[in-house]
C-alpha cells in the first residue's frame, strides 16, 4: 500500500513539474515566417490550436520580424497560454484587412506579450483640402497617409498639424456622416483623393483633415476571460479600438502603448481600450495612449430594460441592439433604478438562472425576491475595482478616462491635451452604460490644456449623468496634490452635476482666465481647500458658480464650502513632469518654481 502511495505521490509531482515547465511552440515549426510577405495566419493558428490542444502551462512564440496577417487568429479555451514576441517593434503582426488580430474566448491565464500591431492599409487617410463642394472634399494626401479607394467615408475632423492633435478652440469642427451609397473614394490626380460627402459640411480649402473610413474590428477583442494580461505591445492603429473585452475577471495593462506610427496624425480609429462588464479588477500601469480616434479608456457596464414582470423573483430583460452583454451569468447582481430616474437604484438581486427569451432579451430569475416594474433600468453592480498607475493620455479626439463605474484609484497619470475632458464620469442612457460612479480617487496627476476641442464640457474634471437628475448621484470623489494648466480654451477645473461628497485639496491651477473655475448643478458636500490659483493676467473674483440651464437649479444644491481662502494658498506644483511625451514619461514630486518655469516654456511652444 505504501508503495502505491508512493508512486501515485510521484505521478503527482511529476504532473506539477511538467505544468511548471510548460512547453514551447514556435510559429516557425508551423510555417509561420517573418519578413517572407506570405500570409501566416494558418501557421500561427496551427501553433495556437496545438498549444491550446497541449492543456498545460506553454508559450507560442514569434521570432524577428513582421508577419502578415490576413484573418482573425481565434484563441480558445486556453488555460496558461502566453503569446511573446522578440519584443515591441521587434516583432510586428501586421493586418492586411479590416480584422482583429487576435479574439480570445473563454480563456484563463491567458498573456500576450513583446510584439507590436499595425495595419496595411490604414483604417483613416489625412491631408490638406484643396477643393470643396456639397458634394466631396479632394484631398492632398500627405504620406505616410494612403490615396485608398473604394472606401467610405464616415467621419472627417479638422487636425492641428503643428500641436499633432485634432484642432481645438474656434478651429475645432467635425463631422459624422452615412457614407452616400453610391459614393467611394476615387483618385482624382495623382496623391488627391476624392472624399464623397452626404451633404454640405463646413470644411473650407485649405483645412488640414483626418478621414476615417466606416469602422471595422478591435486590435484584440476577448470575451469570457479570467486572469488576462497585456503586457508590453504596442498597438499603431487599427480599425476600431486597441484592445476590447466583455466579461473579462481580474485584467491586467502593464507597459501597453497606442500610438500614431511616425509621420501619421491618428492611432486607433475609436478607444484605445475599452472594457465592459469587467470583475474584480483592472490594473493598468505604465501605459499610454496618444492620438486615438476617441477615448483613452471607457470602464463601463450596460443598462438593461424590463419589459415583463412574471413574479415577484422572475424578470424578462432587453437590450436594445446587442445581445452578448445579457449573458452577464449565473451569480451576478443586478441593481434595479426607476425609468425616469435610471442612475438612483432602488433595489437589488442575485441571478440564480438566466433563460433565453428572444435575441435582445432574457428571462432571469433571482435567488431573492426583486422590487422591480415594466419599464425600470437593471444594470450589473459587479464593477470591478479600478487601479491606474503612470498612465498617460494625449492629443486624442475625445476624453481621457470615461468612467462608467465605481471604486476608482488614478494616479500619477498624466492628461494633455486630449480633446475632452480628461476625466469624464458619466453614466449614460443615450449610449445605456453604466453604473454611476462611486468612491474614485484621483490623486497626484497632471493635467495639460484639455478640454479644448471636440467632446469639450465645462471641466477638466467633468461629472456629468445623461439625463441630468434634481438629485445627486455620483458619491465620494477626491481630487488631490495634482497640477492642472488650463488652456486658453479649458472652460473650467472642475464640471460638478448630480455630486455628492467632492473633496479639492493640494492642487495647483494654472490659469489665464477670469471665468469661477466650478461649475455646479444639483450637488452637495462640495468642499475644498489648501489649493494654489496662479493667474498671470487676471483676476478670479468668483471660484465657482451655479448652473442655471434647466435642469439645474440652485436651490437643488447645498452645503457648497468653496471659500476664496480654500484657492489662495501658495506652493510649487505637486506633480511636475520629467520629460513628457517622448515614447515615455517620469514623475518626480514638489520641485522649485525653476523647474516649473521650464514646463510653463515646454508647454507653450508647440
Amino acid at each position: 500500500m505504501k508503495l502505491i502511495y508512493r508512486w501515485f505521490v510521484l505521478i503527482i509531482l511529476s504532473i506539477n513539474f511538467v505544468s511548471i515547465r510548460g512547453k514551447t511552440f514556435f510559429v516557425s515549426d508551423y510555417n509561420a515566417y517573418p519578413n517572407d510577405d506570405l500570409d501566416d495566419t494558418h501557421g500561427i493558428q496551427l501553433a495556437i490550436n496545438e498549444a491550446i490542444k497541449y492543456g498545460l502551462v506553454s508559450d507560442i512564440i514569434f521570432g524577428y520580424g513582421v508577419y502578415t496577417i490576413s484573418s482573425t487568429i481565434a484563441i480558445s479555451n486556453a488555460i496558461n497560454l502566453t503569446i511573446t514576441g522578440q519584443g515591441i517593434d521587434e516583432t510586428f503582426l501586421v493586418g492586411s484587412y479590416q480584422i482583429t488580430i487576435f479574439t480570445a474566448y473563454n480563456c484563463q491565464g491567458l498573456k500576450l506579450t513583446s510584439f507590436s500591431i499595425d495595419y496595411n492599409p490604414l483604417p483613416f487617410t489625412a491631408g490638406y483640402i484643396v477643393d470643396v463642394n456639397d458634394k466631396y472634399l479632394d484631398l492632398q494626401v500627405v504620406p505616410p497617409h494612403q490615396t485608398d479607394i473604394d472606401r467610405k467615408i464616415g467621419t472627417i475632423l479638422r487636425y492641428d498639424p503643428i500641436q499633432k492633435r485634432p484642432a481645438f478652440g474656434s478651429n475645432t469642427y467635425e463631422i459624422y456622416q452615412t457614407p452616400p451609397a453610391d459614393g467611394n473614394t476615387t483618385i482624382v490626380s495623382p496623391g488627391v483623393l476624392r472624399l464623397p460627402l452626404t451633404s454640405p459640411t463646413g470644411f473650407r480649402k485649405g483645412d488640414p483633415i483626418v478621414a476615417r473610413y466606416t469602422f471595422g474590428y478591435h486590435a484584440i477583442y476577448g470575451q469570457d476571460l479570467v486572469d488576462i494580461t497585456i503586457e508590453s505591445i504596442t498597438i499603431y492603429t487599427s480599425w476600431l479600438m486597441g484592445v476590447a473585452t466583455i466579461r473579462s475577471r481580474r485584467l491586467k495593462i502593464h507597459n501597453y502603448h497606442v500610438l500614431p506610427h511616425p509621420g501619421r496624425w491618428m492611432s486607433t480609429a475609436a478607444d484605445c481600450m475599452h472594457f465592459l462588464d469587467t470583475r474584480e479588477s483592472i490594473s493598468i500601469s505604465d501605459s499610454e495612449c496618444q492620438a486615438m480616434g476617441d477615448d483613452g479608456l471607457n470602464v463601463h457596464a450596460m443598462f438593461f430594460q424590463v419589459t415583463q414582470v412574471i413574479d415577484s423573483t422572475t424578470v424578462v430583460i432587453e437590450e436594445s441592439n446587442w445581445d452578448e452583454p445579457l449573458n452577464f451569468g449565473i451569480g451576478t447582481n443586478l441593481e434595479f433604478s426607476a425609468n425616469q430616474q435610471p442612475f438612483s437604484v432602488h433595489g437589488s438581486g442575485t441571478v440564480a438562472l438566466i433563460v433565453f427569451n428572444s435575441t435582445y432579451s432574457r428571462k432571469i430569475t433571482f435567488t431573492n425576491s426583486v422590487n422591480t416594474s415594466v419599464g425600470d433600468w437593471a444594470c450589473v453592480s459587479d464593477t470591478p475595482v479600478l487601479t491606474i498607475r503612470n498612465f498617460t493620455v494625449a492629443n486624442n479626439r475625445a476624453r481621457g478616462v470615461l468612467l462608467e463605474t465605481r471604486n476608482i484609484d488614478i494616479r500619477q497619470s498624466v492628461f494633455y491635451r486630449t480633446s475632452g475632458p480628461a476625466v469624464l464620469i458619466q453614466p449614460s442612457m443615450y449610449w445605456r452604460e453604466g453604473p454611476e460612479a462611486r468612491n474614485v480617487s484621483l490623486i497626484e496627476n497632471l493635467y495639460i490644456e484639455n478640454n479644448e476641442g471636440i467632446a469639450q464640457e465645462k471641466g477638466i474634471i467633468t461629472i456629468l449623468p445623461d439625463p441630468i437628475h434634481l438629485v445627486p448621484v455620483i458619491n465620494d470623489i477626491r481630487i488631490e496634490s495634482s497640477t492642472f494648466v488650463l488652456g486658453n480654451s479649458s472652460q473650467g477645473l472642475l464640471q460638478s452635476n448630480n455630486m455628492n461628497n467632492l473633496f479639492l485639496s493640494g492642487n495647483y491651477i494654472a490659469t489665464n482666465n477670469s471665468i469661477p473655475i466650478i461649475s455646479i448643478c444639483n450637488s452637495r458636500n462640495i468642499s475644498a481647500q489648501n489649493n494654489c490659483v496662479v493667474n498671470n493676467q487676471t483676476k478670479i473674483t468668483e471660484y465657482y458658480t451655479f448652473d442655471q440651464s434647466s435642469p439645474c437649479s440652485m436651490n437643488l444644491s447645498s452645503l457648497i464650502n468653496l471659500p476664496p481662502s480654500a484657492f489662495n494658498s501658495s506652493f510649487p506644483p505637486p506633480v511636475i513632469p520629467k520629460e513628457v511625451f517622448n515614447q515615455h514619461h517620469y514623475f518626480i514630486g514638489k520641485k522649485s518654481l525653476k523647474t516649473w518655469f521650464s514646463l510653463f516654456k515646454m508647454i507653450n511652444d508647440p
